[in-house]
Formats: C-alpha cells, structure tokens, sequence
C-alpha cells in the first residue's frame, strides 16, 4: 500500500482537520506570554505522525484528545531541545528560543507539557494519564542519557538504541496505545517503529539537504550528539571520531558518506520496521500502519 493511500483513509482528513483546531484551542486556553511563543511552535506545523498512530490504531474512536495531548508533549520536547541544543532552526522557520528568548522558550515547553495533560484529564481517563506520565518520564530519562553521551564515540549502538527508544520510541508507543484502549501489541508495533524513525532522522542528518528537512546538515556532529551513523564512522575514521569527541568539523560529515556507516544504519531502521509489521494481526487499519514502517524509513524530510 503506497503511503499516499494513507491519506485518504476515511475519516483521516475529518479527524486532522479537528486536531489542528484542537491544538489551537489548547494552546491558547491560557492567554499570556507563554501561550503566544507555543502558539508560534505550533504555527510551524509538522508531520503530526503521533496522532496519525492514535487515529490508525483506534478501531473507530476518533482518538481525538489522545493525538492532541500527544502532539503537545511533541511540541514540547522539540522546543526544549532547540534550547537545550543551540538549534535556530526547526522546519525551516528559526526556533522559538531564537525569536524569544531561552527563558520565553522554557516555559513555553512547560507549558505545552501542561496542555498536554490537561487535555486527557478532561477526559477522565487515570489510565491514559498514567500512559502519557511515563511516557514523559521517559523523555527526561532519554535526554539525560543523551547529556551523558555527548562527545563520547565510545557510546556503544546498544546504548544509543536505548536513548532511540526512549527519547522517541516510547512516545510513538504511548500514541498507539492510547489511541487502541491499551492494546499491548500495538505498543510494542509503536516502540519499534519509533526507533526505525529516529534512526532515519539520524540519517538524514548525516546525508539530507536543509530545503527538504528543515534542518541543517551536521547538526548532530556539531553537538557531539553520538548517533548510529556517526558511530559506525568513528569506528573506521580517525576524523569523524575527533570531531565527534570535539575536534574540527572540517570534512569530517563528507567522510562520513565515505564509510558504511549511512548504508549499515538505513540496514537496521529497516529491521525496526520490519519488527514492527511482525506486531501487527487484524488491526482495522492495518495495511495504512503497515505503509507507515515503510514511509518512515524512505523520507527526505
């Protein structure tokens, strides 16, 4: 099934378009200052991929304020870690640190975590509440294993899968199981393609162009962020291992591309994905989740 298809699976477009209302009427819930910068993080758009997996793994329900509070925690962990990073740009437009400030920036984070929660409790649910808690809690664990990691290409591929897993498997699962009731099976399609999706990303910080992602390229280099490619080439190039260690960038990404590395790195987001179709039975929108392990690995953006 070609992921365009996805698109047009039916009540999709219904349920996007309520979601972005949604996500304007949370934001803006408490007007002042912090609401105006998370409104400008939110004006920034996204793949809102967390709350495609609510919808998709819900058998009905709209899922609605499970992919909104999703998104939000989302919007919050991209605006800390601009901060936390030194990253100007995000999708092409500069980060709100950048425009506001690094306090304004904090406390728009803050508050969009709130948001975030705010929007399951009115529905009353303790169990979705419990779902997304942990999930944030292992956000926190994530970013602080990557504090610990950075600048070391000693970190080993299990301990970056394990930050992969955290930082972006564990909220990719949480969206899959608040949207299906809790199915557990759904979770665990959720984590593994959480980590396809974060390896890709490390990809294509290594080898994509800034006009499709948004992004400019070498940033993780630059922070001595030690992702699955820039390992795999510290381990065959003396000149990504200094520069990821601290040493001059110069030429260091273009060797990169000169290994394996980009090649053995896409290898394993496809064998995440691959673990991820092997959770999937007789889901209602299986063959779209399916299409989903795919896209994620073949993207440019």
């Amino acid at each position: 099934m070609a992921i365009a298809a996805v698109d047009t699976t039916p009540g999709l477009a219904a349920y996007m378009a309520e979601l972005e209302a949604r996500l304007v009427l949370a934001v803006a819930r408490r007007p002042g200052f912090a609401s105006e910068v998370a409104a400008e993080a939110l004006a920034a758009g996204g793949k809102r991929l967390r709350p495609l997996l609510c919808f998709l793994s819900s058998d009905g329900d709209a899922a609605l304020a499970a992919g909104v509070s999703v998104e939000l925690v989302h919007m919050a962990t991209l605006v800390h870690d601009d901060l936390v990073d030194g990253a100007r740009m995000r999708r092409g437009m500069p980060a709100a640190w950048s425009v506001f400030g690094p306090d304004a920036a904090l406390s728009a984070g803050d508050y969009l975590f709130a948001c975030a929660f705010g929007e399951l409790a009115a529905v009353g649910s303790p169990a979705a509440v419990e779902t997304l808690a942990e999930s944030c809690l292992a956000l926190a664990r994530g970013e602080a294993m990557q504090r610990r990691q950075t600048r070391r290409p000693e970190t080993t591929i299990e301990a970056y899968l394990e930050r992969c897993a955290l930082k972006t498997g564990k909220l990719f699962e949480a969206a899959c199981l608040l949207g299906s009731n809790g199915d557990e099976a759904l979770g665990a399609y959720g984590l593994a393609l959480g980590i396809a999706f974060q390896i890709a990303d490390d990809i294509l910080d290594c080898a994509g162009q800034t006009q499709e992602t948004g992004k400019i390229p070498g940033t993780d280099l630059r922070e001595g962020t030690p992702t699955m490619p820039l390992l795999l080439a510290a381990a065959q190039d003396e000149v990504v291992h200094a520069a990821l260690a601290g040493g001059p960038l110069d030429g260091a990404l273009a060797r990169v591309a000169g290994t394996d590395a980009l090649a053995r790195s896409r290898e394993a987001a496809l064998e995440y994905a691959a673990k991820a179709r092997e959770h999937l039975s007789g889901e209602a929108h299986r063959e779209e989740l399916e299409a989903l392990t795919y896209a994620v690995v073949d993207r440019v953006s």
